[in-house]
């Protein structure tokens, strides 16, 4: 369901393939664990009538190739595997994204406008949101320039922090969570260095845990305009060797409790290692910048994250990004439609 051409046929041909798919209560509490059920579990309990509710479902849950996997997997579960086999044949990849060298990307418009909905936060601020971005490590300027004109292209206003200790990055991030905020979105990007969730200020032994850092815009510290917006923490960090077996993670991730409608990226998963590119980008940046520019106004958070991942799975240096989400009741897009 990636390419645009397929998509559009198939939403053409949806009148031959509801018939084939039968809504059994097995195929319904499948679907309850789908990655998408989240958000749209609740709109589709909404729905009585039954077409409607497999409109939906096949419109909604596949918008991008793992999600419509997951669906392919139900059908065949529920033993329906006529309507598993057509849809499968809809579910096609996109190519590998060229990758540039250049620091200025093109930002891929949208083709259909969104407007926003109880199912997504709503983005139609000017500027939309605010991006605060650290800065850590010179040797990649270029990924924080490009970082900076991809969101400046999205509308956000961004500030760049270079070479901050962890104190300044703690009175920055303090000051950010406390003030009044008037946009749609707030995002903080950490680009440097980095250990088991260890953000790196601007020496080896100045370090402080991304938890600190996220629990300053939890619901009991941060001001009241900022609890009910989305807020993302991009950590695009140039990782040390911490020599903890992958197959061993050791984060408590509870800590999290206290925040709501909360995105953590992380370039790597416990245990493993990020890469740099050598030109200026972390190898986990330079398919998160690529991803965004092609999908952002098509695609929300989520499905451009699983995007980056396909991304990376066909880097010859294998790196497992993580998302974790906490107390997120909606789907976050960097974008809602361009301004004029």
């Amino acid at each position: 369901m990636d390419k645009e051409e397929v998509r559009t046929r198939f939403m053409q041909n949806m009148d031959q393939f509801l018939p084939l798919v039968t809504l059994s209560p097995l195929f319904m509490t499948l679907l309850e664990t789908h990655t998408c059920a989240r958000n749209l579990i609740r709109t589709l309990q909404g729905i009585t009538d039954i077409t409607g509710k497999k409109v939906f479902i096949f419109t909604e849950f596949n918008r991008d190739r793992n999600a419509c996997n997951e669906l392919v997997d139900f059908l065949r579960r529920s033993d329906q595997p006529d309507a598993a086999r057509e849809l499968e044949l809809y579910n096609q990849g996109t190519a590998p994204l060229v990758y540039s060298q250049d620091v200025i990307l093109t930002v891929k418009k949208a083709n259909t406008l969104r407007s926003g909905t109880s199912r997504w936060f709503v983005m139609d601020g000017a500027p939309r949101g605010r991006v605060l971005l650290f800065l850590q490590v010179p040797d990649l300027q270029n990924e924080a320039d490009r970082f900076d004109d991809l969101f400046q292209k999205l509308f956000f206003s961004v500030n760049v922090y270079r070479n901050y200790s962890c104190d300044q990055i703690v009175d920055t991030l303090k000051t950010a969570s406390e003030g009044e905020f008037r946009k749609d979105a707030l995002i903080v990007m950490f680009i440097g260095h980095g250990r088991d969730q260890m953000v790196q200020g601007n020496g080896a032994s100045d370090e402080i845990h991304i938890k600190k850092l996220v629990d300053l815009f939890s619901e009991n510290k941060c001001h009241v305009t900022l609890r009910l917006k989305p807020k993302i923490f991009l950590s695009l960090i140039k990782c040390l060797d911490t020599g903890v077996n992958p197959q061993e993670p050791v984060v408590d991730r509870e800590w999290m409790d206290g925040t709501t409608r909360t995105f953590i990226c992380y370039a790597c998963a416990d245990g493993t290692e990020s890469f740099y590119t050598g030109n200026g980008y972390t190898l986990y940046g330079q398919a998160l910048s690529h991803c965004i520019a092609e999908y952002a106004y098509e695609l929300n958070l989520t499905q451009i994250f699983n995007k980056t991942c396909d991304e990376m799975s066909r880097a010859l240096i294998q790196q497992r990004p993580e998302l974790i989400m906490k107390n997120v009741d909606r789907e976050f897009y960097l974008a809602e439609y361009t301004f004029t």
